[in-house]
């Protein structure tokens, strides 16, 4: 079982000054960087740059995480891209949340394994509390097609029961899926706006005049609402559940359900 953590854009000098970069070194074999969910977040491209190099001459493994973009998206990837493709070869992965995404970085000859993020899941895959359905095999072929086979979900709580046992009749054959599973937030819903940096945006307005402050990093927020029992966590233009509690009781009934990677998250 591969065993990563989130870090997004936090960079090794920050890590080092909080006293975590030691031990995040000796526990995980892979590192998460970039932004998931908000274009806003993304680093600085030459950060994002800085940040892979650092932790592949430590050598780790490497993923860049990516969000959905629009056109101001676009510009801060390509550079980006352009720049971690210098580094070659090397045990680099990329995260889509974006068809658009998977152009760009085959444009720019980028040499990474390609992920379908947490984002795109529901394109596959039907992810309820106790169960976890593939539901669209010609999905599932469309993106084997384009050489993704690995596919990011979150923890709810508990393992859920698939029908992967049913794979032949399904028209899929269990093998063609690697999972990979992030706790202890789940992602509820993101919005293409968030409730502190963005102003509320027109759907036929363009993003790219506004500015973002970048409030969100200072924190996440606690959200109640009278019709919902569950806290619930809002980081930037999402809101998270968390689940403390572990939710597996050994690796093998991990990976029965194709989950040989898992993902801690310090923060949503």
């Amino acid at each position: 079982m591969e065993k990563g953590i989130k870090i997004s854009n936090l960079d090794p000098a920050t890590l080092k000054t909080n006293g975590a970069l030691a031990g995040a070194l000796k526990k995980f074999d892979r590192f998460y960087i970039g932004a998931e969910f908000c274009e806003n977040l993304l680093p600085r491209p030459e950060d994002l740059r800085r940040t892979a190099a650092f932790f592949l001459e430590k050598d780790r493994k490497v993923c860049v995480l990516t969000p959905p973009i629009s056109e101001r998206g676009v510009c801060n990837l390509k550079s980006a891209f352009r720049l971690l493709a210098r580094l070659g070869p090397s045990a680099l992965e990329l995260t889509i949340n974006d068809f658009g995404t998977l152009e760009l970085a085959r444009e720019c000859g980028l040499p990474a394994k390609i992920s379908a993020g947490r984002l795109l899941c529901g394109n596959v895959f039907l992810a309820r509390k106790r169960t976890f359905q593939l539901i669209n095999s010609q999905a599932l072929r469309f993106f084997t097609a384009q050489g993704i086979d690995r596919f990011e979900l979150s923890a709810s709580g508990e393992l859920p029961r698939t029908n992967f046992s049913c794979a032949r009749s399904l028209g899929f054959a269990p093998g063609d899926l690697n999972l990979t599973l992030y706790y202890p937030y789940l992602n509820l819903t993101t919005t293409r706006t968030c409730l502190l940096g963005v102003p509320d945006i027109p759907p036929d307005e363009s993003v790219t005049g506004i500015h973002c402050r970048r409030e969100c990093e200072i924190a996440s927020f606690d959200v109640k609402h009278p019709l919902v029992r569950e806290p619930l966590l809002v980081h930037g233009n999402t809101v998270f559940m968390r689940f403390p509690r572990k939710f597996y009781s050994s690796e093998n009934n991990l990976e029965a359900m194709r989950v040989n990677r898992l993902v801690y998250c310090p923060f949503p």
